[in-house]
């Protein structure tokens, strides 16, 4: 009870300072020379689910994907996004993975940017979903070769396969960092399930910091993209033993409370307001 309480007044305080923010000139955080000049926060704790959820997300800059990725890996079934996992539930954005027939593709849902993003903060609070077998992803992406990312596989949330170790994944890759990424891998003090939590990543020219509801977790130095793409949400499930695991066996409901993304890099801090984060 006690990260809900402070995450739903940090939801308050945040859209109730968000006249302030329009005062600030540049964003600064820790660690991170320069700044940000840009800051939206999306707050889904007031949306109902009688909203469209198209129209709600546009008016944020956010767009649904239709078909924005599919594949099929060695395990042979093949998945694909669509509009209709994507809605608003009463408080929170909802994002579904559907139950696997056993034939077919895997259905599953992503949001991402309608603008590009080259180096921003971008923080989630997020409530995972119950069901095993998906994987959720609050992410940076510009194509396979330009990639940062925190994942939760909720196979593999507190015990680990014959494959994966539990925990939260961090993950860069770069395009001339070679065929691999670079990860951390960062135990929960918490179970993702129960609650909603920060999921936070900070990123700035050769290096990505992660947190968790607040609490720095770690950093990226190797493979950190230096181009601009776009900042996605998505849940997803391919049958992947080693990644998402399943499909899942029942729908799969990943719910998102709030979305704050600082963007716009300077190397300087200019202005004369200027606002810590």
């Amino acid at each position: 009870m006690y990260a809900r309480s402070v995450y739903t007044l940090a939801l308050f305080a945040s859209a109730a300072s968000a006249q302030f923010w329009k005062e600030c000139t540049t964003f600064t955080l820790p660690n991170i020379t320069g700044g940000y000049r840009s800051r939206t926060f999306i707050d889904f704790s007031g949306v109902t689910a009688d909203q469209d959820a198209r129209e709600v997300l546009a008016s944020h800059g956010l767009v649904i994907s239709d078909n924005g990725a599919s594949g099929t890996d060695s395990s042979g079934v093949p998945h694909v996004f669509t509009p209709d996992n994507v809605a608003l539930t009463d408080g929170a954005l909802s994002l579904k993975v559907s139950a696997y027939s056993g034939s077919g593709n895997v259905l599953g849902a992503q949001v991402s940017t309608q603008s590009q993003i080259k180096y921003a903060s971008v923080r989630t609070v997020q409530k995972s979903s119950k069901v095993p077998g998906v994987r959720e992803g609050n992410f940076f992406y510009r194509d396979s070769n330009a990639e940062i990312d925190m994942a939760i596989l909720t196979s593999t949330i507190f015990e680990k396969s014959e494959c994966r170790r539990e925990g939260i994944w961090a993950r860069t890759k770069a395009a001339d960092g070679g065929d691999k990424p670079t990860h951390r891998i960062f135990d929960f003090g918490f179970d993702p399930t129960e609650d909603y939590h920060e999921y936070r990543i900070d990123w700035a020219p050769d290096v990505a910091y992660f947190y968790i509801d607040g609490k720095y977790q770690g950093l990226i130095t190797e493979n950190v993209p230096s181009v601009d793409g776009h900042w996605m949400w998505n849940a997803w499930s391919n049958g992947d033993p080693c990644w998402s695991a399943g499909p899942p066996s029942a729908d799969s409901i990943t719910q998102i409370k709030s979305i704050d993304i600082i963007t716009e890099y300077t190397g300087e801090v200019v202005g004369p307001n200027v606002c810590p984060l």
